[in-house]
């Protein structure tokens, strides 16, 4: 349908504020941003519930960009355009719309107050919005995005509330469990429908498995930041900050590093594998261990 597809009419809606805004808002999609968002909340707040968040999120974003490169639905026209940050990646479905449902869908089903379901829907509303303001996406993709979203999280409380699941995962046990998450990964990376600059993001399938490694070692433990409420969000921002440093380091390493006989996207599991594993492992253990009451 033209009204899908048509935003000729987001021009006359622009304004210098508005133009700002939105940009602001639409960071909030960004992977930079999720990263930080999830070791934060993993060090400050609850470290079960953003490994869970963490874990939908990365499942949501891999089946965002392999639905991407399967239709390889092209955006709107480059005179639309005010977010230069989308690169050569395509339309439907949106990412944006698609993270921002299930991000802050699952945080308020978590909270589960009346004010926090209100909060998702004005946050998730502003950045899907934002994509369409920015000129990136029309409504068919907003629209796609928000759907799969939803269900991906519908799908993933049903899951982790599911006594049956997670009999089954308890009776796989933690190498049984690692096992059938590499053999899921291992098959996400050859039926990727890779095509020219467009491959499978094996660093951030690596992640997934790095955080699942540091949750087994934690035992499933909270993380507990010691001092006053000051020093643990000093110390929980330290920590992110840290983790920023680590993201850098170990999307760029695979880069730099000349590791012959070794296929590229094995370094770049194992690096991925690796910033999961120090930031929601290494850091909460060195964290604990400061000499603070």
């Amino acid at each position: 349908m033209r009204f899908m597809n048509d935003i000729s009419w987001v021009p006359g809606l622009r304004t210098p504020f508005l133009n700002s805004f939105f940009d602001l808002v639409t960071l909030a999609g960004y992977p930079t941003f999720l990263i930080l968002l999830l070791t934060f909340g993993y060090l400050f707040f609850s470290s079960r519930s953003f490994f869970h968040t963490a874990m939908l999120l990365i499942a949501a974003g891999l089946l965002n960009t392999f639905l991407k490169d399967v239709f390889q639905d092209p955006r709107p026209a480059a005179e639309y355009m005010l977010d230069p940050r989308t690169g050569t990646s395509y339309g439907w479905p949106s990412g944006h719309a698609q993270i921002a449902v299930v991000l802050w869908g699952f945080l308020a089903y978590e909270i589960g107050q009346r004010w926090a379901y209100i909060a998702a829907a004005v946050i998730a509303s502003l950045i899907c919005f934002s994509r369409i303001y920015l000129g990136v996406h029309d409504i068919g993709d907003v629209l796609g995005g928000t759907t799969i979203g939803f269900a991906c999280l519908v799908a993933y409380i049903w899951g982790i509330n599911n006594v049956r699941l997670r009999q089954l995962v308890d009776n796989l046990g933690h190498g049984g469990l690692l096992l059938a998450l590499l053999v899921a990964h291992i098959v996400y990376i050859l039926v990727y429908p890779a095509h020219g600059e467009h491959v499978a993001p094996v660093w951030l399938v690596g992640i997934m498995m790095g955080w699942v490694i540091a949750r087994q070692w934690m035992e499933h433990r909270e993380v507990e930041l010691p001092g006053t409420l000051i020093v643990r969000l000093l110390i929980a921002s330290i920590g992110t900050a840290t983790a920023f440093g680590l993201l850098i380091v170990t999307i760029s390493a695979p880069m730099l590093l000349a590791l012959e006989g070794i296929p590229d996207m094995v370094v770049s599991y194992s690096f991925g594998a690796i910033f999961g594993l120090a930031t929601a492992w290494l850091l909460p253990r060195l964290i604990q261990r400061l000499p603070i009451q």
